[in-house]
C-alpha cells in the first residue's frame, strides 16, 4: 500500500545503489540455525527483496530468515505462536494509516514483550513524523524506506541482533539470579544432609535449564570400611537417579571418572561441550563434584551463574553439617544424661544400702566396744586384784628365800616379771580405750627420766634372763616434767617390740641424748626389721606388718606410742632395714636450762 501510494519510488530506493562495494556471496553457508527476522508491510515486493538481500548476509555465523507477515493482524497471529522473534522490520501504513503503530503498542503493552527490537520503515515519514514517533512509542530504531539501503539494512539488523541477544542475555542472567536466591532460600530450610544434597542436585539444574530435566549427579569420596575411599553417588537426577550409592567408576566412562577426579583434586570447575563438572566447597566439610550433561552447550553465563549458585549454598551445606552434628551431640548428650541418671539412681540405690551396712556396722562396732570397755573394766577390776596378791606373795617368798632356798629367787623374779608385763598389757588397753574416747589426761610431774627407763628396763632383765640391755643415758636431761605412767607405758612397749622381733642373743639398745629444746630416747635392736612401704602405716591402729606373722600381739601398742608422745608435744619416728633391724625414736620437750 505504501509502495502503491508512492508510485514504486521506494521500493527502488531500498535496493539502490551503496555507498560502497559490499561482498555478498559467501563460498559456504553458515550452518548455525537462521535469525528470524519478522517482515510486516503489505507489499509483497517488500517482502521477496529483503529476503533475497537478507540471503547473502549473515552474523555471527546464523543466516537470516525472513518471516512475512502482510498486515498486523497476521503480525499478531504469529507473534502469539512466536513470541521469541527478535527484530521486527515494521511498516507505519498498512491496512490503516497507524497499522504499524498500533501494533507496537499491542507488542509492547498487550504482549508486553520488551526484548524484540522494532525498527519503523515508512515511505512517507511525514505521515509519523519520527521524533513523535521516537518519544510516543516504545521503537528502536527509525528509517525512512529511502534511506535504507541493502547495507544501511544489515547494519541496522546486525545492531537490533546484538541489543536483543544483550537484552535477552540480561533477563536470563536476572532469572538466573531469581532462581539462585529462590533456590538457596529453599535449601537453608532444609536440615537434613541427604535431603539437602537430593534438593541441591534438583535446584542446580533449575539454575540454568528452568523446566528441562538433565542429567544430574552429585558424588564425593566416602570412606569404607576396608579403608578404601571411593567417589561414589550421594544423589541423583534424570539418567543418574538410580545410581545413589554406586561408585561413579561403575556408571560413567573412564574419561569422565578422570575429569571428576581431577575437578576433585584441584577444586576446580571443569566444561565441556555438552556437559560441566562443578565443584562445591565447604569450609570444613571437604568438596562435593556435580556433573550436568545437556545436549546445549553451557554458555560463559551460565557458567557464572552455577559458580554462583554454589558458592551462595555453601554456608547453606555448612549449616546442614553443622545442624545434623548439633542433633547428634544432643542425642548422644540426652543418652548420656540418661545413662548418668541411671547410674546416679543406681548409686543412690547403692549408697543407701552402703549406709545402711554402715550403720549396721557402726551399731556392731558400738556394742563391741561397750562389751570391750566392760571387758576392760572387768579385767582391770577382777586381774589386778590377783596379780597385785601373786606379786606380794612373791615378794614374801623372795624375802623368805633369801634365808632358806636362795636357788628359788630366780623362779621368783620370773614369776614377778610376768605379773609386771601383765599389768603393762592390761594398761595398755586401758590407755587405748581412754585415748579414743578422748578421756586420757596427761599428769605431769618432775621425773627423773634416766631413772624412769631404768626402772621400765628393769623388769625385762628379770623376765629374759639371756637379753642383753644397754643403756646409754648420760646425755639425758635428769628433770623433765611428763606423765611418769605415760612415758613409762611408752618406753615398755617399744622394749617389748624389740625383745619379740629381735632373738637373742643380740642386745637391745635404749640410748639417750638432747637436741636443742628435745630430750630424744632411742630403743634399737638388731632384729627383722620392717619394709619401707609399710613403715608410713606402722603406727596406726589394729596395723600389723608382714614381719609379725607368729608373733602374738593385738596391733594397737604403736599406735598407743605415738598418741602418748602426740599428747606430750613430741614425735616418734622410726628407721629400718630389713634383715639389720630398726630404731624407734622418742622426741620430748625438755626443760628450759
Amino acid at each position: 500500500m505504501a509502495g502503491m501510494m508512492n508510485g514504486g519510488t521506494d521500493d527502488e530506493l531500498l535496493f539502490g545503489p551503496e555507498d560502497g562495494t559490499v561482498s555478498a556471496v559467501r563460498a559456504q553457508r553458515p550452518s548455525g540455525p537462521p535469525w528470524p527476522i519478522l517482515v510486516v508491510d503489505d507489499d509483497p515486493q517488500v517482502h521477496a527483496m529483503t529476503a533475497v538481500l537478507l540471503r547473502d548476509f549473515d552474523f555471527d555465523g546464523r543466516p537470516f530468515e525472513v518471516v512475512s507477515a502482510m498486515s498486523a493482524e497476521e503480525a499478531k497471529a504469529i507473534l502469539v505462536e512466536r513470541p521469541d522473534l527478535p527484530v521486527a522490520l515494521l511498516d507505519v501504513v498498512m491496512e490503516t494509516e497507524d497499522a504499524g503503530l498500533k501494533l507496537v503498542r499491542h507488542i509492547r503493552d498487550d504482549l508486553g514483550n520488551r526484548r524484540m527490537r522494532i525498527v519503523l520503515r515508512t515511505g512517507q515519514p511525514g505521515q509519523a513524523p519520527e521524533r513523535d514517533v521516537i518519544v510516543g512509542y516504545d521503537i528502536n530504531d527509525y528509517k525512512a524506506k529511502s534511506e535504507l539501503t541493502a547495507q544501511r539494512l544489515f547494519t541496522t539488523l546486525v545492531s537490533a541482533l546484538r541489543a536483543w541477544r544483550d537484552i535477552v542475555t540480561i533477563e536470563r542472567n536476572r532469572q538466573g539470579l531469581e532462581r539462585v536466591l529462590s533456590a538457596a532460600a529453599m535449601l537453608f530450610e532444609t536440615r537434613s544432609m541427604r535431603s539437602f544434597v537430593e534438593r541441591l542436585v534438583e535446584q542446580v539444574a533449575l539454575v540454568v535449564d528452568p523446566g528441562i530435566a538433565p542429567a544430574v549427579l552429585a558424588c564425593r569420596p566416602i570412606e569404607r570400611g576396608d579403608g578404601t575411599r571411593p567417589v561414589s553417588v550421594v544423589a541423583a537426577l534424570g539418567g543418574f537417579a538410580r545410581t545413589v550409592g554406586l561408585p561413579v567408576a561403575d556408571i560413567l566412562p573412564a574419561d569422565a571418572v578422570t575429569e571428576i577426579e581431577e575437578a576433585l583434586s584441584g577444586h576446580c570447575n571443569l566444561y565441556g561441550e555438552d556437559r560441566c563438572v562443578l565443584i562445591f566447597r565447604t569450609r570444613e566439610h571437604g568438596v562435593t563434584a556435580f556433573r550436568l550433561e545437556r545436549a546445549e552447550r553451557y554458555t560463559a553465563d551460565e557458567h557464572r551463574l552455577l559458580e554462583l549458585f554454589c558458592n551462595r549454598v555453601a554456608i547453606g551445606f555448612d549449616n546442614v553439617c553443622l545442624y545434623e552434628e548439633l542433633v547428634a551431640l544432643n542425642r548422644s548428650l540426652e543418652q548420656r544424661v540418661a545413662d548418668r541418671t541411671n547410674e546416679l539412681a543406681a548409686n543412690q540405690k547403692a549408697l543407701i544400702l552402703a549406709k545402711e551396712r554402715v550403720e549396721r556396722a557402726l551399731e556392731c562396732e558400738l556394742l563391741a566396744r561397750d562389751r570391750q570397755r566392760q571387758f576392760l573394766g572387768m579385767v582391770s577390776h577382777e586381774f589386778r586384784t590377783p596379780l597385785a596378791i601373786i606379786d606380794s606373795a612373791a615378794q614374801l617368798l623372795a624375802i623368805r628365800a633369801e634365808q632358806v632356798e636362795p636357788d628359788m629367787l630366780e623362779r621368783l623374779a620370773v614369776i614377778r616379771g610376768s605379773v609386771q608385763r601383765l599389768t603393762g598389757l592390761i594398761d595398755v588397753h586401758l590407755t587405748d580405750e581412754k585415748l579414743q574416747g578422748n578421756a586420757l589426761v596427761v599428769e605431769r610431774c618432775e621425773v627423773d627420766l634416766p631413772d624412769l627407763i631404768h626402772n621400765v628396763v628393769q623388769p625385762f632383765r628379770i623376765a629374759y634372763p639371756d637379753r642383753k640391755f644397754r643403756m646409754e643415758l648420760e646425755e639425758l636431761p635428769r628433770k623433765m616434767e611428763i606423765d611418769a605412767h605415760l612415758i613409762g607405758l611408752v618406753l615398755t612397749n617399744l622394749i617389748n617390740n624389740a625383745v619379740k622381733y629381735a632373738a637373742p642373743p643380740s642386745p637391745i639398745l635404749l640410748r639417750g641424748h638432747t637436741d636443742g629444746v628435745m630430750a630424744v630416747i632411742e630403743v634399737a635392736d638388731h632384729g627383722r626389721g620392717i619394709p619401707q612401704p609399710e613403715i608410713p602405716r606402722l603406727f596406726d591402729r589394729f596395723f600389723r606388718g608382714s614381719g609379725a606373722s607368729g608373733v602374738p600381739g593385738t596391733g594397737i601398742g604403736l599406735h598407743t606410742v605415738q598418741q602418748i608422745v602426740l599428747l606430750h608435744g613430741g614425735a616418734v619416728a622410726v628407721d629400718s632395714e630389713l634383715g639389720k633391724g630398726s630404731t624407734f625414736r622418742v622426741v620430748l620437750p625438755a626443760p628450759h636450762a
